[in-house]
């Protein structure tokens, strides 16, 4: 007569993940959370979850300890375990990939302005809602920069992430492209108003 393993038996008895994986699963479903506690309201405001998810997450700035909003990471993972948490996944990673795309195109702006006259004039087409004054203050301030640390160090690279106005250029321009990315994604609810109220 044959052996039987023990494990043949344990094989057929699965009762489901074992608890080390629960518990790296509920580590999994915290982080979710603590990268759902990182975005702002109105990203928040746009991602469809459960109403008590979403009021976990607004009371956890609420929590006056660190104890306190530690057992409220352990609740609002427990919310996201009961849940659907594969939605809030792919949601926080397009916002994550809409952030990277924003950045990315604001520093090829920024080169192009740096590098150009003509892409300011580019700017301004793609862009007509934005201030152009202080835009070509800091393009013009930003190249001055550039110049006298290239002066300064004519063998090496200027370190121009540490100059002022590059870094401030870097921002009017990110800020720039997400009130336009906002403004695209927002329905256009007070033009129809206006027209309703035209009747």
């Amino acid at each position: 007569m044959p052996r039987q393993s023990r494990y043949d038996d344990a094989a057929e008895a699965y009762d489901g993940p074992s608890k080390t994986q629960q518990k790296q699963d509920s580590h999994d479903l915290q982080d979710l959370g603590t990268e759902l506690l990182k975005l702002s309201a109105a990203q928040l405001d746009g991602i469809p979850m459960d109403p008590k998810v979403r009021a976990a997450l607004r009371e956890h700035g609420r929590m006056p300890t660190r104890e306190a909003k530690r057992r409220h990471m352990q609740y609002l993972g427990k919310l996201l375990r009961e849940g659907e948490s594969e939605p809030l996944r792919v949601a926080l990673h397009q916002i994550r990939a809409g952030e990277t795309r924003l950045l990315a195109e604001a520093e090829q702006w920024r080169e192009r302005l740096l590098a150009d006259d003509a892409a300011l004039t580019d700017w301004i087409k793609a862009h007509p809602q934005a201030e152009v004054q202080p835009l070509r203050v800091l393009v013009r301030n930003a190249r001055r920069e550039i110049a006298a640390a290239q002066e300064a160090n004519p063998d090496g690279v200027a370190a121009l992430g540490k100059s002022r106005f590059y870094r401030d250029l870097f921002q009017m321009l990110r800020t720039t492209l997400k009130n336009a990315e906002r403004s695209a994604r927002e329905p256009a609810a007070g033009g129809d108003a206006d027209d309703e109220s035209a009747q």
